[in-house]
């Protein structure tokens, strides 16, 4: 589990870097989405516990994804005309099979983000 949540933040951290936001300025961003208040102090708080989550062992790997659905939706993402990742499974192969798909689907991924470099 913590190979996966470690994953999640480097994913999150390459694509702050490809779209050339910077940790403070996305996580403003994110705290704007995520609630009303414009209060200056709290926007501070909110950035330094962003930094934490993003590379502590112990976040919530489901925060971090919350994030990237955000990132997902920012405009320099959007306009480099990429989507979401996404993995659909389904239960008709066996587990065999789903984790070879899913390896391959990983390398392409890989691949691809090599050429957006």
């Amino acid at each position: 589990m913590k190979d996966e949540l470690n994953k999640k933040q480097q994913e999150l951290k390459s694509w702050l870097k490809k779209l050339g936001l910077s940790q403070p300025v996305f996580a403003e961003r994110v705290f704007y989405h995520i609630n009303d208040s414009d209060n200056e102090e709290e926007i501070k708080q909110f950035i330094e516990r962003f930094k934490k989550a993003i590379n502590r062992n112990t976040t919530d790997i489901k925060l971090i994804e919350s994030y990237l659905d955000i990132l997902y939706q920012q405009n320099e993402f959007l306009k480099l005309g990429l989507v979401k990742p996404q993995f659909y499974y389904e239960d008709d192969f066996d587990n065999d099979f789903n984790k070879k798909m899913k390896k391959i689907s990983q390398s392409i991924s890989e691949r691809l983000e090599k050429e957006t470099n």
